[in-house]
């Protein structure tokens, strides 16, 4: 089970896990902040701008998956 997190890859599915952990928290924050909350354009923009950070992210994890396997260790 160690060995799951301590991989290249459970390296970037923990990140992608904390990354959705902050985001979560940020957004619960800024709508306890802000005046008058997140409008639900502002909100739009945020999620959208995550789904595409996550979308790279994915991206380059299988990018990595790829090569890794290609490669004789």
């Amino acid at each position: 089970m160690r060995e799951r997190f301590t991989s290249d890859l459970g390296v970037y599915a923990l990140s992608g896990l904390f990354s959705l952990v902050v985001f979560v928290l940020a957004l619960g924050i800024l709508s306890q902040t802000l005046p008058g909350g997140l409008a639900s354009r502002q909100l739009g923009g945020l999620v959208v701008g995550y789904l595409l950070f996550v979308g790279v992210y994915t991206t380059a994890w299988f990018i990595y998956t790829e090569i890794d396997s290609r490669e004789e260790i």
